[in-house]
């Protein structure tokens, strides 16, 4: 079982994260990340913890701050409510590792 984010983005708070894979060209070795529709931010893992890699906002603080940083997902969870001023979050979700 994968631990994850929830339902909302912690980033900007306003879209889910899908799941996806991507298998490389000429190769066995696939990609695995959680993206946002919305900001655009890309997750991917990173051993037990995730790394944000991409954001469609280069300026935002969250971006510039952590950028290509390695944090749990909680870690996560707290920098999103502290940058965006909700107190609030979606529950974590379990997603079956048959699921992706």
């Amino acid at each position: 079982m994968l631990m994850f984010f929830g339902n909302t983005c912690v980033i900007c708070q306003e879209d889910k994260l899908s799941f996806r894979k991507k298998k490389a060209i000429f190769s066995f070795a696939s990609s695995e990340s959680y993206c946002c529709e919305n900001c655009g931010a890309v997750f991917v893992e990173d051993e037990l913890k995730w790394r944000l890699v991409e954001m469609k906002d280069r300026l935002n603080p969250i971006w510039q701050e952590f950028r290509l940083k390695s944090f749990y997902v909680r870690e996560w969870v707290n920098l999103g409510q502290a940058f965006c001023g909700h107190a609030a979050m979606s529950s974590f979700q379990d997603i079956p590792q048959d699921q992706k």
